[in-house]
């Protein structure tokens, strides 16, 4: 793209979410670490300049696309908790999206859930205010179940935490096992519901 060329604000997003996109290929496909900017600029056919126009760092990047993501789930979950009248349901559609989510972007998820100390604290900030306004989705939903007399008194944020915190590890195991994934989620959120007691 030619310098002087003024974007509309929607073409501005339009290029940020197809940059996002063609990063997230190459960190899936050659890793995080052995991707160059100048790789990232050239798989959306511009220069590497006028990709710093955009994202200053692949690290801006993975946050663009995680914080987007995560809005995503949060505006998903309010609408499944709008139309679902069983808490224990909700939650459950919440987590089989959440799920999916985890599933599609794995391989940056665990890089950042290693990484992200090392992250610039303003992409700290910005991941913890994304992530604590999707736990309280979950954590009102979860609310909503202790009001009604379905589930017992408890954390509700330490509950929400737990529960979406456990995405992560069902999506990781997943790869070397023959149990599906939804199957998996099932488990998850009957242990999560009914504890292992007998």
């Amino acid at each position: 793209m030619p310098k002087g060329i003024m974007l509309t604000l929607e073409q501005q997003s339009q290029r940020r979410e197809e940059i996002t996109e063609a990063a997230l290929q190459l960190f899936d496909k050659i890793g995080f670490q052995k991707t160059s900017m100048r790789e990232i600029a050239q798989a959306v056919k511009m220069g590497k300049s006028s990709l710093y126009d955009f994202f200053k760092t692949k690290d801006e990047i993975v946050v663009y696309a995680v914080e987007q993501g995560i809005m995503a789930a949060a505006r998903a979950a309010k609408k499944i908790a709008a139309e679902e009248s069983s808490p224990e349901e909700c939650l459950r559609k919440i987590m089989y999206q959440h799920l999916r989510f985890t599933k599609n972007n794995k391989s940056i998820l665990l890089w950042l859930n290693t990484e992200d100390i090392y992250l610039d604290e303003e992409y700290q900030t910005r991941l913890q205010t994304v992530r604590q306004m999707y736990r309280n989705e979950v954590g009102s939903v979860i609310e909503d179940g202790i009001a009604a007399g379905i589930f017992r008194k408890t954390d509700t944020a330490l509950a929400a935490r737990l529960l979406v915190n456990s995405m992560l590890s069902i999506a990781y195991v997943s790869h070397s096992s023959s149990v599906l994934l939804e199957d998996m989620l099932d488990e998850t959120i009957r242990i999560f519901l009914h504890g292992v007691m007998n």
